[in-house]
């Protein structure tokens, strides 16, 4: 039986979203193993003056708990 975590995090892009996600991604992988599911939760921007600042992405990342055998 396994049990499955998940944590929220908010990545930052000024590119677009896609590169937002990217980012959740890529640090997402540098400290968690198992990741077995990585789901969108909001998207949104960031605005300065009128003018678009960062795309954010707001997204569930899901993984396997592991315990000592």
């Amino acid at each position: 039986m396994s049990v499955v975590k998940i944590i929220e995090l908010v990545g930052e892009s000024q590119l677009g979203w896609e590169d937002a996600m990217k980012q959740v991604i890529a640090e997402a992988q540098k400290t968690v193993r198992g990741i077995t599911r990585i789901g969108v939760v909001e998207q949104d921007i960031r605005m300065i003056n009128d003018q678009i600042d960062v795309w954010r992405v707001r997204a569930k990342v899901s993984f396997r708990v592991e315990r000592p055998v």
